[in-house]
């Protein structure tokens, strides 16, 4: 499902986030006041514009309540400016804010004023933070190679009631669960073969990523 995302600061992280999730086939605006950043990923993300992102008006004419999830990726030199576009975007109904801090302190910060995640990233993290927020079902994403990945999520609702006898994953898709997670915070690791996956229940996937593509019912976008 296409979504769209605004990503504010067009530095390595920023433009790392905003190039996978246009990758990722969503709508991104990404804004900076850097012309040169702008020129650089005009032609690789859906939308940039060279604009003061600490200007209320301009933040009001983007209709910030209509994103997906707002990145705040203003370089760390810059935390007030960082702290006060958190600050903005918070007040006109951002529905998830992701900043990127330099320290704890400033992360503290910037939590206090209204991000809910608080990131410190180099450009791998750009990329598995875009990748993990572009999915609904997906918690936590790692590439364990450019072939391979782990996946953690949540059940989707077609394998509730289920066990890995019926759905056999690993003939059908060469897709193995590593472990399951239930409400309660046990594991069970590997999960039994007559487990039957419960609404709340937290899996741990392993599989090649155009296998993992071929779940389309878990809506994996790698």
């Amino acid at each position: 499902m296409k979504k769209q995302f605004l990503v504010i600061g067009l530095g390595r992280f920023g433009t790392s986030v905003a190039r996978t999730l246009t990758q990722l086939g969503h709508s991104v605006v990404g804004i900076d006041q850097s012309e040169e950043r702008i020129q650089k990923v005009s032609d690789e993300i859906t939308d940039v514009i060279k604009c003061d992102a600490t200007d209320s008006e301009i933040l009001d004419s983007l209709g910030i309540s209509d994103f997906e999830t707002i990145f705040v990726c203003i370089g760390e030199k810059y935390i007030q400016n960082s702290i006060l576009v958190t600050l903005l975007v918070k007040e006109k109904g951002a529905k998830k804010i992701i900043a990127k801090a330099g320290s704890k302190t400033q992360g503290k910060v910037l939590s206090k004023v209204g991000a809910d995640i608080i990131v410190y990233p180099e450009k791998d993290m750009g990329e598995r933070i875009a990748r993990i927020v572009s999915s609904p079902n997906i918690m936590d994403f790692l590439e364990v190679s450019p072939e391979i990945s782990i996946i953690e999520m949540k059940t989707p609702t077609p394998m509730v009631g289920k066990n890995l006898i019926e759905l056999n994953l690993r003939h059908r898709y060469g897709v193995t669960i590593i472990s399951v997670k239930n409400g309660k915070g046990e594991i069970k690791s590997p999960p039994d073969v007559n487990y039957r996956f419960k609404e709340d229940d937290i899996l741990t996937l392993i599989g090649e990523n155009r296998k993992l593509r071929e779940l389309h019912f878990i809506d994996v976008n790698i």
